[in-house]
């Protein structure tokens, strides 16, 4: 049975399945170019048809997300309304959070009756039957079923869907059973969107510079504060925004929050509202107390710090992040339910993420000399790239299918030696990024145990650089670059089985130099997405001002003054 998934909020995409096994997955960005799309994504339908080797007519199945009410359940509205009408806040104070619920009652009302509607008549007039699910359920069935688990518990939590803002799920010989639901105005993800936003970041896209900037305060002033903006309700299993104590509100501007923050270092804030998030999530998972495996998805688990802290704790035996967590994993995740649904079958769990196109070979030649870049066929590409890197050289490099999610694990990534602590500035720099931003390294599977600790418990996120880790004394000696503030990194542990030409190069560097980790980051500029075709990765490759980019078996070397300013 041939389905296709079909996602159009923030990183639109589309996923094709056939007979349960995921045969190809494309976000809409990395074809327009526009950061985050949202929308029906018809050329990322066009292109995963065309790497399944299909067309329309013959899929099946068209599986999306949005089912929901037509209308906001109004009594966790009105018990909301009425905590704050009691609570002892000034009366203006409770004015204004009761005019803030109403307003989030009425964005929802038009995302509900307007947006969603128009999304799903437009996916309907491709022709085909469709199948709409809930935006929750969606993204638990991407953690289940990806992580080929048949008795876990299942976690989402995101900004907000349709159906919510966090769900709770027990999966269980291949039937997701729903436990508990929180509400679109108890939002986690809103509650650090609203410090991101609070702090001269852009919410829904610099969540992780938040993080990145938290490592860098130990103990936070603005936590009292802040820690009263969420809670958790064991009773019913739900995360709390509390309104009623005068600073949350479910929506990312928040202009009391902002003064708020004005009187502390942004470090403190950062710092404040990351332990508030792994405090409360923490709390959840340890009051079900046993000894479980744990699934999640959703946007609030690209929190890396997050899925450290779930993995630490003692009832937890195993974490699975599915790794396109937030939206853009709505489409394999509606694929896999529909799959279930209709066939009564379990889908395959997710085994590789290099779902999407590869460059064309001529391709490829035409763009290279166009540009009047110079370039050579290499016969071994990968021993050649780890020399450049044990030289201390960059490369950008470019292979094979593109990855699906928001990592970039190899086939589209800046690579260069962990070894040099001074590539977080120089380098961040040149891609146009905040300079306190940590890289991410990529290490060999056969030496990651002498790295990082607690790896057996989080081996699948590890797998794509979805949790940090603490770092052994081996790692932050020859990996300063990888290794941030707080003594962890976010590394993509690479295997023969799951990356085979990365494997090589990593070994042929670990040959070379000793070494078992390279820096890994993505190869684009900064608020651009990941490079996907050969006139994308020429762009970016002048644009960083990088020396040499391995394209498939190509390796173009850069213009002279270019070189030298490398040098």
């Amino acid at each position: 049975m041939n389905i296709l998934g079909v996602a159009f909020l923030a990183d639109a995409s589309a996923a094709v399945i056939r007979d349960g096994a995921v045969v190809a997955a494309v976000s809409e960005e990395r074809l327009n170019r526009v950061k985050l799309w949202h929308g029906v994504p018809r050329a990322s339908i066009q292109k995963a048809l065309e790497l399944a080797g299909l067309n329309l007519d013959q899929i099946d199945l068209i599986a999306t997300h949005g089912a929901a009410p037509p209308e906001p359940d109004p009594q966790p509205f009105h018990a909301k309304e009425l905590q704050i009408k009691q609570s002892d806040l000034p009366a203006d104070r409770r004015k204004a959070q009761l005019a803030q619920l109403h307003s989030r009652l009425e964005h929802e009302r038009q995302v509900l009756g307007k947006r969603t509607p128009a999304y799903l008549d437009e996916i309907r007039a491709l022709g085909r039957p469709v199948k709409v699910f809930g935006h929750h359920e969606a993204h638990a069935a991407s953690a289940y079923y990806g992580s080929g688990w048949d008795d876990c518990f299942v976690l989402t939590i995101d900004g907000w869907g349709e159906d919510g803002s966090a769900s709770f799920w027990h999966g269980d010989q291949g039937k997701l059973i729903p436990l508990a639901r929180s509400h679109t105005f108890d939002s986690l993800g809103y509650f650090y969107g609203s410090i991101t936003k609070a702090l001269g970041f852009v919410p829904h896209r610099h969540e992780g510079k938040i993080l990145g900037l938290a490592a860098y305060c130990q103990v936070p002033r603005s936590y009292p504060v802040l820690r009263s903006m969420i809670d958790y309700d064991p009773a019913t299993k739900r995360f709390l925004g509390r309104m009623e104590r005068g600073l949350y509100v479910p929506r990312f501007e928040n202009p009391l929050l902002k003064e708020f923050v004005q009187g502390f270092p942004r470090e403190d804030v950062a710092a404040g509202a990351q332990r508030s998030l792994e405090e409360v999530v923490s709390a959840f998972v340890t009051d079900l107390g046993g000894r479980m495996k744990l699934a999640v998805a959703g946007g609030v688990f690209a929190n890396v710090k997050l899925n450290q802290r779930l993995c630490e704790l003692s009832n937890v035996e195993k974490v699975f992040v599915f790794p396109n967590m937030g939206d853009g994993g709505l489409s394999l995740g509606a694929a896999w339910l529909a799959h279930v649904q209709e066939t009564g079958g379990r889908p395959e769990p997710i085994r590789s993420l290099m779902l999407g196109p590869a460059p064309d070979q001529a391709q490829i030649e035409t763009v290279l000399r166009r540009e009047g870049l110079r370039y050579c066929r290499m016969p071994d590409i990968e021993e050649c790239v780890a020399g450049l890197l044990a030289d201390g050289q960059v490369v950008a490099r470019v292979c094979g299918p593109m990855e699906f999610g928001p990592r970039a694990l190899g086939n589209r990534s800046v690579l260069y030696q962990a070894s040099d602590p001074t590539v977080n500035d120089w380098l961040n720099r040149r891609l146009q990024r905040s300079e306190f931003m940590p890289f991410a390294p990529a290490t060999l599977a056969e030496q990651a145990e002498t790295c990082y600790e607690g790896l057996a418990s989080g081996r699948d996120p590890a797998r794509y650089m979805a949790m940090t880790f603490s770092c052994t004394s081996r790692m932050k000696q020859e990996a300063p670059a990888a290794v941030h503030v707080d003594g962890t990194a976010r590394p993509q542990v690479v295997s023969r089985e799951d990356y085979p030409q990365f494997h090589r190069l990593l070994t042929a560097y670990h040959r070379l130099t000793g070494r078992a980790s390279i820096v890994n980051t993505s190869f684009n500029m900064h608020e651009e997405p990941i490079v996907c075709s050969a006139e994308d990765a020429v762009r970016a490759f002048r644009a960083g001002q990088l020396p040499y980019l391995a394209i498939e078996d190509m390796l173009v070397e850069a213009d002279c003054d270019v070189m030298e300013k490398a040098r």
